[in-house]
């Protein structure tokens, strides 16, 4: 996924992010933008009510064109997620869906060794994906990773992650790139 579209895609939310009301909970307003094109059905005359969306759909698609606004859908934010598995920012509440929903949200990945080597902390693992995991606790593998291995990462608790090359033994890692 290109950085720069990732970075508009992540940007944008946070923008048009919910306050909290007064009483602690999450007031979900949508973008005003959006609430406009809405409130159009509530026009009764034919009329007003064509000349109502034909004037919000065209504000909508220059705030789009604009990237003012950002459209995606459920698809495109579980491959964000996927593409950020590892990082500590609670992706999916930054694009709307929140990661409080855990049918919604990526527990493992797997992909496959681009490159491995052996650093005075542990071992670094490049995947196929682009992302480096680096080693953060005092196990080791059994089997040397290699380039072509397959990989699972598993989401453990508070924050930590296994790593499993070759449906070994799991060891800790955290996501550095």
């Amino acid at each position: 996924m290109n950085r720069s579209y990732l970075a508009i895609l992540l940007a944008a939310p946070l923008a048009s992010q919910p306050t909290l009301a007064k009483d602690g909970q999450d007031s979900a307003q949508p973008p005003e933008l959006y609430r406009q094109l809405i409130d159009c059905r509530n026009i009764t005359a034919a009329t007003e009510r064509l000349a109502c969306y034909d004037r919000q759909t065209a504000a909508f698609e220059e705030a789009a064109r604009k990237r003012e606004i950002v459209i995606s859908d459920k698809n495109a934010v579980k491959a964000a997620q996927r593409g950020l598995f590892g990082f500590t920012a609670p992706v999916g509440k930054l694009l709307g869906f929140g990661e409080d929903d855990e049918a919604d949200a990526v527990k493992q990945i797997e992909s496959t060794v681009a490159g491995a080597r052996h650093t005075r902390n542990g071992w670094r693992l490049e995947l196929e994906d682009g992302s480096t995991w680096e080693q953060n606790d005092t196990r080791n593998f059994v089997l040397s990773p290699k380039p072509g291995n397959s990989v699972r990462i598993t989401r453990g608790v508070l924050g930590t992650y296994f790593v499993s090359v070759q449906r070994q033994r799991g060891i800790k890692m955290r996501r550095i790139n």
